[in-house]
């Protein structure tokens, strides 16, 4: 077998990545910052995430709620609904355009990024409302409950999570499925991984996501299903495609939702990726096993 030069010099590229993002982003999240610095911070590493040319990016209103509307130039026969990360306090449509782009041009469907209202100046429920009053717009629209996935990635994944269990709890439609990538649900930061794969992971740090969770959960107990739906009944949920890297932090998230949901009667596949790190799918120009994850997740799309 001939091997690409892209193939070949994979395990430099991972390593200057990794090394770039403890320098950037990992050790500067330690450090006691305001909030509102770090959330900037990461608007600014936006730019170096070039969304693809060829996606028709629209800013706008679902349901009250500023949303980006990110389309493939043909016809759109699905809507997936993206809850993007931050740790609850930070990220944007912006930071995740370059994503939405990816996953919109992959195959057929709208992506509508959501900029729901952040920790920890709007504490849960905030961004649950937002995410009610988006999906209820997209029905109101002509949208059926069969053509909406709930996409979200790191804290995202505990608000589409959120979502699909007071949609489930109140007899509403339910979404074909959900996509969860490296999946923060448990804000107890309780889990064997968030200390095992402290000194791996490239990227992300307990003390960020605890000072993250701390201001999303309010004056509710951290170990709450409301704000740690990992603690949740799972029972009655659509297929879920999630997605994590074996190095980080979170990795047991991932592992336990799967397990949980499982056993519940949820079909889901889990796919951990070795010697990857969180969000490593937003370095598809970079990593092959990024562009391998974005076609999962298009097949996941396709197929509910």
């Amino acid at each position: 077998m001939r091997l690409s030069a892209r193939m070949i010099r994979q395990p430099f590229v991972k390593t200057l990545v990794k090394g770039a993002l403890r320098t950037s982003f990992k050790w500067p999240s330690l450090l006691p910052l305001p909030l509102v610095v770090l959330r900037q911070a990461m608007e600014g590493g936006a730019l170096l995430f070039r969304p693809r040319s060829e996606a028709i990016v629209e800013k706008t209103t679902l349901g009250g709620v500023s949303v980006e509307r990110i389309s493939p130039p043909g016809r759109a026969d699905r809507v997936l609904l993206h809850f993007h990360g931050g740790a609850f306090f930070a990220g944007s449509a912006n930071t995740h355009r370059a994503l939405g782009s990816e996953l919109a041009l992959r195959g057929t469907a709208q992506v509508i990024m959501v900029d729901y209202r952040r920790a920890p100046e709007h504490p849960y429920p905030a961004a649950l409302q937002d995410g009610l009053a988006c999906y209820h717009a997209l029905l109101e629209k002509g949208w059926r409950a069969d053509q909406i996935v709930l996409g979200g990635d790191s804290g995202g994944c505990a608000h589409i999570l959120s979502l699909a269990l007071t949609l489930r709890d109140r007899g509403l439609p339910l979404p074909a499925g959900l996509v969860m990538i490296s999946p923060y649900l448990d804000i107890t930061l309780s889990l064997p991984s968030v200390t095992r794969n402290a000194r791996r992971d490239p990227m992300v740090t307990a003390h960020a996501l605890r000072r993250g969770g701390d201001g999303y959960r309010g004056d509710i107990p951290e170990n709450d299903p409301r704000v740690s739906p990992l603690f949740a009944d799972l029972h009655g949920l659509p297929p879920v495609l999630v997605q994590a890297g074996s190095e980080e932090i979170l990795l047991d998230d991932a592992l336990q939702f799967s397990e949980r949901a499982q056993a519940a009667g949820v079909a889901v596949n889990c796919h951990i990726y070795a010697g990857l790190w969180h969000n490593f799918q937003m370095f598809n120009a970079l990593i092959a096993e990024a562009d391998t994850a974005l076609d999962e997740i298009d097949a996941f799309i396709k197929a509910a």
